[in-house]
């Protein structure tokens, strides 16, 4: 007979509490395997995503610094960013049009952590090379994941290791985790965003976590070393203003909630026009309307020059090298 107040035993044949799914998990050979092929793999996809970005980097200073710089301008002119806009939108809509894969996911569709065919890689790292560094206003996060995904399965079905829907989704996870360790500037932040995106809980999370991680952490490694051993830049959004910041206020944080309500709006319009964008290019007529969309956002781009004086290149492109002089003098651009 139970005392009063005493908790009631757990009835018979009741599923095994989270701690015990999760201690399972983790004492399966199969499990362990994935740990050690997402540990072997963080060296080459790590490799891949340096080179990859430092490509990127380099060309983008070609186009933008080198070339206005040969030209006789000391910085590009306003009307810089429609031709090389007008170049990457019909590269963009050939890699799109030939090659599977269509040149990777539709941004406006957001970033996921899904394990990327290899066979798309090729279409996923020209469209990439043709729109980013020529100035779309685009990150590059997204090829970056789709790299580190597909590299990963790629080595493992050159190491003929068992092909299970579980280790597909931890290793692209963890391939995803080492290409993007390098664009934070820490291993942490990279790996906890990829599973942000992957949307994983309870269990899953820490099964995720793990590999990711470890993949992260070998890869910021990796970029750590090749960057300082070469002297190229890959970019990065790590901010080291150089500045003190500035306390906080109560004024501060009070203005943060209706600016962060009218920045999500924003946002949700952004992408709700993103996603009719995408329909209206994928339809018919790729090659010519993505040229026309991109040589709209290089519009956009000029009109910035020509409005405020300043150079075009600080809205083209993904906006990472601005971001350190924006945090450091805030004070220096218009509201």
């Amino acid at each position: 007979m139970t005392q009063p107040g005493s908790p009631a035993a757990p009835p018979a044949g009741t599923q095994p509490e989270e701690a015990d799914r999760l201690r399972d998990l983790l004492r399966t050979s199969a499990y362990r395997r994935t740990l050690a092929l997402s540990a072997a793999v963080g060296v080459p996809v790590s490799l891949a995503a340096f080179w990859f970005l430092a490509g990127l980097h380099e060309l983008e200073h070609a186009l933008w610094t080198a070339l206005p710089d040969a030209s006789g301008w000391s910085a590009p002119p306003w009307w810089w960013p429609l031709p090389l806009l007008a170049v990457a939108g019909v590269a963009v809509g050939l890699v799109v049009r030939r090659l599977p894969g269509t040149g990777g996911h539709v941004p406006a569709a957001g970033l996921h952590s899904s394990g990327t065919d290899p066979a798309t890689l090729p279409g996923v790292i020209l469209a990439a090379a043709a729109s980013l560094p020529f100035g779309a206003v685009l990150g590059p996060e997204a090829p970056l994941i789709a790299l580190g995904g597909g590299l990963a399965l790629l080595l493992r079905r050159l190491a003929r290791a068992p092909v299970t829907p579980g280790s597909t989704a931890l290793l692209g996870a963890a391939g995803a985790a080492a290409a993007l360790s390098a664009i934070f500037g820490n291993a942490l932040v990279g790996a906890v965003i990829l599973v942000e995106v992957a949307g994983a809980g309870g269990t899953r999370l820490f099964a995720v976590m793990l590999p990711a991680l470890l993949s992260s952490g070998i890869g910021s490694l990796v970029f750590t070393g090749f960057g300082r051993w070469t002297g190229l830049s890959t970019g990065s959004l790590s901010l080291k203003p150089g500045v003190p910041v500035p306390r906080l206020d109560a004024g501060d944080v009070l203005w943060g909630l209706p600016m962060a309500v009218g920045v999500a709006a924003v946002l949700h319009l952004l992408l709700w026009t993103g996603r009719r964008v995408a329909v209206f290019v994928s339809a018919r007529r790729t090659v010519a309307r993505t040229a026309l969309c991109a040589l709209a956002a290089g519009v956009c781009a000029a009109a910035y020059a020509l409005g405020t004086g300043r150079s075009p290149v600080e809205v083209a492109s993904s906006g990472q090298a601005v971001l350190a002089r924006l945090a450091a003098e805030p004070h220096a651009w218009g509201a």
